[in-house]
């Protein structure tokens, strides 16, 4: 975060945002879309290159792991990762790839879904590396321009609604307000008032 946070202002913001999702998505430990988030936030104006990079980075960290998958084969990928392999993540992917393949692999990339346990077994199913990494570029693509437009429109929206709300609330209380304020019990008016 705080890398972005230094670079907001670069003209290479995207791309630094581009080399922080392969990196997130190379090691599998952070999740990438709260940080792409974060990164429109600081640059909001510049939601679409942010996406269009970030989408590039997670593809192509997705592909690697593809192929480092692939390379694996069956016998090390359960002895590298048995949680992986038997949670219920994984066989929802191998259901869904083994029924629609590709096709699968794109909706799991354009959504929420963990796209670690499908990239496991589309690597060892050894589906097509080109479809793969097209699969992976247009579902990453659709989701990260999804998240970068909500996220460049958010604060936005948020401060319009919250000035409507106060404005609302101001015209509620200069409704409310008497014209000229009655003296306190007990008080003398004031000699300006005479």
């Amino acid at each position: 975060m705080r890398t972005l946070l230094r670079r907001a202002d670069s003209r290479a913001f995207p791309a630094v945002v581009g080399i922080v999702a392969f990196a997130a998505t190379l090691s599998m430990s952070v999740p990438f879309a709260t940080l792409l988030v974060a990164a429109v936030l600081m640059a909001p104006r510049r939601w679409v290159a942010i996406a269009l990079w970030s989408s590039l980075g997670a593809a192509v960290g997705a592909a690697m792991l593809y192929l480092a998958f692939h390379h694996l084969g069956w016998a090390r990928l359960f002895a590298a990762y048995p949680d992986v392999v038997r949670s219920s993540a994984w066989s929802d992917a191998t259901r869904w790839l083994s029924a629609y393949g590709v096709a699968a692999l794109f909706v799991i990339a354009a959504t929420p879904l963990p796209l670690t346990p499908a990239l496991m077994f589309a690597g060892i199913s050894r589906l097509p590396i080109a479809e793969v990494v097209l699969a992976l570029s247009i579902g990453k693509l659709a989701k990260y321009l999804l998240y970068a437009w909500l996220a460049s429109r958010f604060p936005e929206r948020a401060l319009q609604r919250g000035r409507r709300h106060a404005d609302a609330l101001r015209a509620m209380l200069a409704r409310a307000k008497p014209s000229t304020p009655a003296p306190k019990a007990g008080v003398p008016p004031s000699r300006e008032a005479r």
